[in-house]
């Protein structure tokens, strides 16, 4: 049976050289991106795949106990292809079992012990219905048709994808925009890169670096922008990249996004 995505899931075409662009449309990837780059958690996976202990928050060891070890080498796509379709179980895969909508009680079903309507009953998001079988068939759908007028909301369109409705183990806290994660990734990788390299920080060749368009806004007196001008408005977008990536890595580890 497929499993339900709320949020766009990656298509990856071929798994060995997976469709970038299909995978980077889904903002589940950039999740398991920003956990690679998260210094604590891949001490973590480093230092638990050879029997050492770590100190780390509590946060941080949850997460790994559900996502596992994200190190890897080499194409970062095939890597994430392979992790999302690792077993965690007899029946699900790394992706569905975290991301994916749960299954259970997630049809229409004839009720037939105990456990299952204890379960139904338990579960907000499914109505137990009680019909008498010596009824007349018009009598029983009036009266299916008023519980369900009075029960079920229907949603269409975007309220539909909501992440906030999601019943999954894990969901986006608000919906993203993936080219956008790209972009603040590229200035996180490029500064990154620069500090490596001991070079100073400059702002203008981190927006080059990560291949920042900049389109200049007329002002209503068709005055253009000074030079002064457009290197503070590149420094304060890469500025804001930065401080977007840096915060999804923290979160990421901690379990949620972002």
């Amino acid at each position: 049976m497929l499993r339900f995505f709320i949020s766009p899931h990656p298509t990856f075409g071929s798994y060995k050289k997976p469709n970038t662009w299909g995978v980077e449309e889904s903002p589940y990837f950039w999740w398991w991106y920003a956990l690679t780059l998260n210094t604590d958690y891949v001490r973590l996976c480093a230092n638990t795949a050879n029997g050492k202990r770590t100190r780390v928050s509590e946060a941080i060891r949850r997460t790994y106990k559900d996502f596992g070890d994200v190190r890897y080498e080499g194409d970062r796509y095939a890597a994430f292809a392979q992790w999302w379709r690792s077993s965690v179980n007899s029946t699900e895969t790394r992706g569905e079992f975290l991301f994916a909508e749960p299954l259970a009680n997630s049809f229409v079903q004839h009720v037939t012990d105990g456990d299952a309507a204890s379960s139904a009953i338990e579960d907000e998001a499914v109505l137990l219905i009680s019909i008498p079988l010596d009824r007349q068939r018009q009598h029983i759908d009036r009266s299916i048709d008023r519980l369900l007028r009075k029960h079920l909301t229907v949603k269409k369109g975007r309220t539909v994808r909501d992440p906030k409705l999601s019943r999954a183990r894990y969901h986006l806290s608000r919906s993203l925009v993936p080219s956008a994660l790209k972009k603040s990734f590229a200035v996180y990788e490029a500064r990154k890169q620069l500090e490596a390299e001991g070079q100073r920080i400059n702002n203008s060749k981190i927006a080059q670096m990560a291949q920042l368009t900049y389109k200049e806004k007329p002002k209503a007196d068709e005055v253009a922008y000074t030079e002064a001008e457009r290197r503070r408005i590149i420094s304060a977008t890469v500025a804001r990249h930065y401080r977007t990536a840096t915060e999804l890595i923290r979160s990421a580890a901690e379990g949620h996004f972002p």
